[in-house]
């Protein structure tokens, strides 16, 4: 699983973007979960794209993330911002 932060959390233009990319892509936005822990608002979008399930997440003081395999977050992560912030995998580089 891959986990990309694609920018500010509150940038409407960059949530925009990824709704415009999800569907040229033929995919749509098919549910939202918002939940609140402390002072934290986290809301989760299911994204359902041609090549399969992911998500995206925006998150308080994290941003607006996409989560899922590895070639689906890269390819629309490339599409919806060029350079995204930050690149993270859920499990550790396998050590050599």
């Amino acid at each position: 699983m891959t986990d990309i932060v694609l920018g500010d959390e509150y940038d409407d233009v960059l949530f925009e973007r990824l709704v415009a990319e999800v569907e040229a892509l033929g995919g749509s936005i098919t549910g939202r979960e918002w939940t609140l822990g402390g002072s934290q608002e986290m809301t989760v979008f299911e994204i359902s794209l041609p090549g399969g399930r992911i998500e995206a997440v925006t998150a308080t003081y994290v941003g607006l993330s996409l989560r899922g395999t590895p070639s689906l977050v890269e390819q629309l992560a490339r599409r919806v911002a060029p350079n995204p912030l930050v690149p993270r995998t859920a499990r550790p580089p396998a050590e050599s």
